[in-house]
């Protein structure tokens, strides 16, 4: 797994490649949690590029909702590929996020 983060009007957004798993969720989990300790106020996680998550990646994302939930911090997912919006579809875990068609329009939403 790989990811960038920028800043873009004061929203953070994280973009994720390759996959999520076992071996690399430890690390994504600590950025987030800095993240979200640093006082971020919106949070948005771009998946265009992501291809696989296993059940490590679907609660580490469950946890970060419910964290950012806690705290007040908007967090939006954004441009799920085919294989990521499969899983989600299939776990219905769609059901528990703002997930929305590109990272600009989740940047825009918060406005």
């Amino acid at each position: 797994m790989s990811y960038t983060h920028k800043t873009i009007v004061g929203v953070d957004v994280i973009e994720l490649e390759d996959s999520i798993d076992l071996y690399s969720v430890p690390e994504l989990k600590k950025f987030c949690k800095e993240l979200l300790k640093k006082g971020t106020k919106n949070l948005v996680l771009g998946m265009e590029k992501l291809t696989f998550m296993d059940s490590s990646g679907l609660g580490m994302l469950i946890n970060l909702g419910f964290e950012c939930g806690e705290q007040g911090i908007g967090l939006k997912l954004a441009a799920l590929s085919p294989e990521i919006d499969k899983l989600f579809t299939l776990t219905k875990i769609h059901e528990k996020f703002t997930i929305t068609g590109s990272v600009n329009e989740a940047i825009r939403s918060f406005g």
